[in-house]
């Protein structure tokens, strides 16, 4: 029903132009144009275009055959001839209004030559009318004209139909670009529903932020942890987020997000949300996002809960301290009792001492090993530093190790400005010495140099003891300070060592605010720089060391 009023409704707007002309004409012909409308062609010409108008409406023009409807505009051809004939004395130009049934022609979905031809066919008929009833020789001259309306509206029609088809090509355009523009929004909002079920899958919490921190995109996991974070008024300045302690509320500028829009890239930094036993351990990292100039044009951060991971590396580091204290005391006391043995009047027996002295050796060892646990239990180690000269400190090193270093063909160099004072604790600096020297004669197996450099700038000192001995691969460089770990190469080689003293190490170093790296080869050997921080730093990390022991 639709369809066809639609096609009903375009057939009468189509002849309502030229019916209102035509109506104009004769109304205004009994002023105008004295006795028009009692010329009998010209009412049968106005009478016929009323009816193919109440025609237009009428007729069901869905129901007929196709192409029923190019009717109206070839009978409109007739209506204008009869109304131009009756016309010829008052009004000789009606012959322009059979431009509207050639728009209509033009636009219909006849063939160019059809509609071509109809139009000719139709204005040749409008203006040789007369001639058709009444031929007169003396008129003759004056219809010499007849083939100037046709010629006219054949260069109208071509007119028409090439800007009809230029117009249907741009609308052809403009619908296929239409349909490209519906299939990428649908793959568009494809894709994003794909990326939310995925982003809501991991149990990772996402958040992207523009340039002003507004949220761009995140998750449902990333939702609860902000949840967990909101303070009592949702006021960033009031949100339960913690530093690692737990209780020391993280200040605005060390939050994750205002670090990254700060340009700053970060990863594994552990920070604490909500409060109570619903209090949960979030890994950040972050990394800012640039535009074309460099710019910062926001920031993706990705949190992830380590609550069970940092309460087992806990319960494990209190496990250590708490064994650790039970082997002390009965060693402590099997070591006494040794010595009671060795200094009683009664002598043993030669091979009993060595019996006894080998039982006090490995008790000591065992002794040394329940140190190094108690050292690497806490994350932090008290130092209480004072003036000293480091390059002092390389020195006695060196002579210390110098035996261990003759005995493994090793040869050690030290270079170092004399003095080179400082604010280091001497006792725990020495023990990193002496483990990083150590471990370079021990892993040099086949001889070799051990170089021990020191050098300061304005803002820091670096300490670098390097070998040419076994080495390691990079991802071993980047595990070798972690508690218990040992290289494949070195148990290999049955290396003696428990896997603690680099990580006694880097727990020295940084409680003085310094840093450790490693840069190593396989065969090629390794170096360990060492990086401390110049007097007022190295104070202010013995505070936050107390602080946190406190």
């Amino acid at each position: 029903m639709a369809s066809r009023f639609t096609i009903n409704r375009s057939v009468v707007l189509c002849q309502i132009p030229l019916t209102v002309i035509v109506v104009v004409i004769g109304v205004t012909a009994p002023v105008l144009r004295p006795g028009l409308m009692s010329n009998s062609t010209f009412d049968l010409g106005f009478s016929m275009i009323l009816l193919l108008l109440a025609l237009s409406v009428v007729v069901p023009w869905r129901e007929l055959p196709r192409g029923s409807l190019l009717m109206v505009p070839i009978l409109d051809f007739v209506a204008i001839a009869l109304v131009r004939a009756g016309a010829t004395e008052t009004q000789p130009a009606l012959g322009v209004l059979a431009i509207f049934p050639v728009l209509w022609l033009m636009r219909s979905a006849l063939p160019t030559w059809a509609a071509l031809v109809l139009t000719v066919v139709g204005s040749l008929l409008v203006t040789a009318w007369p001639l058709l009833f009444s031929f007169d020789s003396s008129r003759m001259r004056s219809y010499l004209g007849i083939l100037l309306l046709p010629i006219v509206m054949l260069c109208i029609a071509a007119t028409i139909r090439v800007m009809s088809l230029s117009a249907t090509a741009r609308e052809l355009e403009i619908e296929r670009k239409d349909r490209e523009l519906n299939d990428l929004l649908r793959a568009a909002i494809d894709r994003e529903r794909v990326l939310t079920a995925i982003l809501n899958t991991v149990d990772v919490g996402l958040t992207a932020v523009d340039a002003h921190g507004n949220t761009t995109l995140t998750n449902r996991q990333q939702e609860l942890f902000n949840r967990l974070a909101a303070g009592h008024d949702d006021d960033e300045h009031d949100s339960l987020m913690f530093g690692p302690d737990r209780v020391t509320p993280l200040p605005v500028d060390r939050k994750p997000i205002h670090r990254a829009l700060t340009g700053e890239t970060f990863a594994d930094e552990i920070i604490w949300v909500g409060e109570g036993d619903a209090q949960r351990a979030l890994s950040t990292a972050a990394r800012p996002i640039k535009n074309t100039d460099g710019h910062i044009a926001g920031a993706l951060v990705v949190c992830s809960d380590v609550t069970e991971l940092v309460e087992a590396v806990n319960a494990k580091d209190a496990f250590i301290s708490n064994i650790s204290h039970e082997f002390h005391a009965p060693l402590t006391s099997v070591l006494g009792y040794l010595e009671l043995v060795m200094e009683d009047e009664h002598r043993l027996p030669t091979h009993l001492r060595g019996y006894v002295d080998v039982a006090g050796r490995n008790a000591e060892r065992v002794l040394h090993l329940v140190a190094d646990l108690l050292s690497t239990a806490g994350d932090k180690v008290r130092v209480h530093p004072r003036p000293v000269d480091l390059a002092a400190l390389i020195e006695m090193s060196v002579r210390s190790n110098r035996l261990r270093a003759q005995r493994n063909q090793v040869k050690l160099q030290s270079t170092a400005q004399n003095p080179l004072w400082t604010l280091i604790d001497p006792l725990r600096i020495s023990q990193v010495l002496d483990n990083l020297v150590s471990n370079a004669i021990k892993y040099s197996p086949g001889g070799g140099v051990v170089s021990i450099r020191a050098e300061e700038t304005e803002s820091s000192i670096s300490l670098h003891v390097e070998d040419r001995g076994m080495g390691m691969t990079e991802q071993e460089a980047r595990q070798v300070f972690s508690r218990f770990y040992r290289t494949p190469a070195a148990r290999r080689a049955d290396i003696e060592g428990a896997g603690l003293g680099l990580a006694i190490t880097k727990s020295i170093v940084e409680s003085h605010g310094g840093a450790i790296s490693c840069v190593s080869s396989p065969g090629k050997g390794s170096c360990f720089t060492v990086t401390l921080p110049v007097n007022g730093e190295v104070s202010r990390a013995q505070h936050d060391s107390m602080q946190e022991s406190v």
